[in-house]
């Protein structure tokens, strides 16, 4: 068991062991706490970009639903006529400048988020640690007329116009405390400033219902599977049907979503399954041979350039369907925006 899991199981029940770091709360607040003020205090004067910058992150470790909601949301956007660019500080790689991601860029050199994303929405993306030369990248060699950041919500060094917290429907918030005894990145309160709190699921949850704030929800749907090499679709009825023998597999921040998607799509039991760390570099070994196997849309990208023996080896893509009414307020919040 990896690290990150280890920190992650104690993060999400009430007592585990990283309340031994207890001592050290009041410094992870005061330093929190004067990062966001010295923002809004405007102390660091930071990047503003010449068009609107959205920023779709969570204020917890581990996944939310980021990349669904950047999809969902830059393809909206899309068919409503904004040129629509991406940016990410590209986790998991060094970069000594900004890249320009295309659909044919290795997770290696620019991350995995982003080629999936790229691959999916079609939009020009940038990505680097500093998200003002990611930005000036971006808008040097492509006509952009709106810009989402991917993550970077605690990126104060870049202003924003419209912040998106996604949070996870299950876990919500852990046990609410800060890193390093909780999963926080900044305290609860936080929520209370964004313009959008965001879930996905299909119904409020009692862990959302804790949080006491007005939340947007979105079902994920999903149906087929997706070949490695993208050349063959199966619907997951017929696959399920014809196949018994699965095997899970994940490095994501959450990999539980991931499984209970499978699972209300009908996975049937005796099932195996491995998870990884978020964002691990596999290798051809870590694909076992003797079951058919389901990965992630974001590991399909690292695998699919793998020397594999096993030839059913399949990806779930998932789409979020945005609301209308997240869409109007979202247009509203928009075109209140001054550049």
């Amino acid at each position: 068991m990896s690290l990150e899991i280890c920190f992650t199981k104690s993060w999400y029940r009430r007592l585990g062991w990283t309340q031994v770091f207890r001592p050290l709360q009041p410094l992870v607040r005061h330093i929190v706490n004067k990062k966001r003020q010295d923002f809004l205090a405007h102390k660091n004067a930071p990047y503003r970009a010449p068009v609107p910058v959205v920023v779709v992150g969570n204020i917890s470790v581990g996944g939310t639903g980021k990349s669904p909601m950047v999809i969902a949301l830059s393809q909206w956007l899309s068919a409503q006529g904004y040129r629509v660019g991406l940016i990410s500080r590209g986790h998991g790689v060094q970069l000594d400048t900004p890249i320009l991601v295309t659909a044919a860029s290795l997770a290696s050199e620019v991350g995995d988020e982003p080629v999936m994303l790229v691959q999916r929405t079609g939009c020009p993306m940038a990505v680097f640690t500093e998200r003002k030369l990611a930005i000036e990248t971006l808008l040097t060699n492509h006509d952009i007329d709106i810009i989402i950041s991917d993550d970077g919500m605690q990126h104060y060094a870049m202003a924003r116009d419209i912040e998106i917290a996604m949070v996870d429907a299950q876990r919500g918030l852990g046990n609410g405390q800060l890193l390093p005894v909780g999963p926080l990145r900044e305290p609860k309160s936080r929520l209370g400033t964004v313009d959008f709190v965001v879930s996905i699921t299909e119904h409020i949850t009692p862990a959302l219902q804790q949080l006491a704030l007005s939340i947007h929800h979105f079902p994920l749907t999903s149906s087929t599977l997706s070949s490695l090499d993208g050349l063959r679709s199966v619907s997951c009825q017929q696959a399920f049907k014809e196949t018994h023998d699965w095997h899970l597999m994940a490095g994501i921040g959450n990999p539980q979503r991931f499984e209970n998607t499978l699972l209300s799509l009908g996975l049937p039991e005796g099932y195996t399954h491995h998870w990884y760390s978020d964002h691990h570099a596999f290798s051809a070994k870590d694909i076992i041979r003797d079951r058919a196997v389901i990965m992630t849309e974001k590991d399909a990208v690292k695998c699919r350039h793998l020397e594999i023996e096993n030839q059913a080896v399949w990806y779930l893509p998932v789409t979020l369907n945005l609301s209308e009414a997240f869409k109007e307020a979202f247009l509203a919040k928009l075109n209140d925006i001054k550049h």
